[in-house]
């Protein structure tokens, strides 16, 4: 009881901590509010489930294995990212080193937070009856189904990307039920649908929650959704929140299969020697080809008077997001402003200020050929983005 109670009031703490150094810009932690916010919310619904279960689900001995796996298993989805080129990053650290372990506890908290949230869901609403129904050969469909969508995916992207949030499910969860695992359609046999609602609105959940914590964070992802590009509740476009209600079912038939591993006293190494194979794979990749922008270094911003510049460091600011704007006089602000707009990223704000571009407003009236051509930027979603940003940013 007393390891509840103190997890319990550390998870608070952690969660506060993280608003704390984000509104008063505090480096480095500011970058990581993303982090805060997800383990304090998991580490909580953990340590409040356990008055009901008697164990911790999530924080156990299986912890760094889960988050691993957890790892490895987004990293799929960035390696899919890499051809449907649905969003991006912005504001990463530079240092390598932040930068991957930011990667790895973030992804890392996918399976735990809707795991658990799942959890909670289901021992809040229990059990739902419904009439049993049974496919006949459904694993040869579903897998065989599964590998049709993620093939139509990848050839076609900007057609079937939305298929991305169901290959998986389809996949595992007819190996699950051939193995004799925990599995949806397992459940339907038996008249049962409590797991599977849990798991469509523990994906809504996390997916609000995702997008929430993402909005507010520097370090942050953008979407560049074909189709979707102006309808957006936070960054994603509307439609894409039906998305996290299949995430969800996704995210639990891997649950399933690694629950019925451990049932079958099968080791989870493997998995978690493939997972982190998968993540130190990716993890340049995604510095390549997803990631637009870094955080600007102070020393960087020459275009601040030297005396504030070394006002700022001497207070410890090490970045632009570090800064008192309120210190600068107004073109200063106004080159801050477009450094900073949607994560435009040094590098971009350099090759636009050659073109003497020195403001926002300015930024609006390029078209998106001639902005492409100047950030070198091929994804013309992408730069629309900035666009579209620019033109907002001037109505205000």
């Amino acid at each position: 009881m007393k390891k509840h109670i103190s997890l319990i009031v550390f998870s608070i703490f952690l969660h506060l901590f993280g608003y704390y150094v984000l509104l008063n810009r505090i480096e480095p932690f500011q970058y990581f509010f993303y982090l805060t916010s997800w383990w304090s919310y998991i580490i909580f619904l953990d340590a409040l489930l356990t008055f009901k279960k008697k164990t911790f689900l999530i924080v156990n001995r299986r912890l760094p294995s889960l988050i691993l796996i957890s790892c490895g298993f987004w990293c799929i989805f960035e390696i899919i990212n890499l051809r449907i080129q649905n969003w991006f990053y912005i504001n990463l650290p530079v240092e390598v080193y932040k930068r991957y372990a930011g990667y790895l506890l973030s992804y890392g908290t996918v399976i735990p937070a809707i795991y658990i949230t799942k959890e909670l869901i289901f021992t809040l609403f229990g059990e739902i009856k419904a009439k049993p129904f049974h496919i006949k050969n459904y694993p040869l469909y579903s897998i065989s189904l599964g590998i049709l969508t993620i093939l139509l995916t990848c050839l076609f992207p900007a057609y079937f990307f939305p298929l991305t949030w169901i290959f998986f499910a389809l996949i595992f969860d007819g190996y699950n039920y051939v193995r004799g695992y925990a599995s949806f359609m397992k459940d339907f046999e038996r008249g049962s649908m409590g797991n599977f609602i849990a798991a469509m609105i523990s994906g809504l959940i996390c997916g609000l929650l995702w997008e929430i914590w993402n909005y507010w964070s520097i370090s942050k992802w953008i979407y560049s959704v074909p189709l979707f590009e102006d309808s957006k509740i936070f960054e994603m476009p509307i439609p894409g929140y039906i998305g996290f209600l299949v995430f969800g079912l996704e995210t639990l038939t891997l649950i399933n299969f690694l629950n019925g591993r451990a049932v079958h006293k099968k080791s989870l190494y493997p998995i978690t020697l493939i997972a982190t194979a998968i993540s130190i794979l990716s993890f340049p990749m995604i510095d390549r080809y997803t990631v637009f922008s870094y955080a600007t270094k102070i020393d960087k911003l020459s275009f601040i008077e030297q005396e504030k510049l070394s006002l700022f460091i001497a207070k410890g600011v090490k970045t632009s997001f570090g800064i008192d704007v309120n210190q600068l006089n107004e073109e200063e602000k106004e080159l801050v402003a477009l450094l900073h707009l949607k994560g435009l990223g040094y590098k971009n704000f350099s090759n636009l200020r050659k073109q003497g571009v020195k403001n926002i407003q300015e930024l609006s009236k390029y078209d998106k050929e001639t902005l492409s051509r100047i950030v070198e930027e091929k994804n013309i979603r992408r730069v629309r983005v900035y666009i579209k940003a620019a033109r907002r940013y001037n109505r205000q």
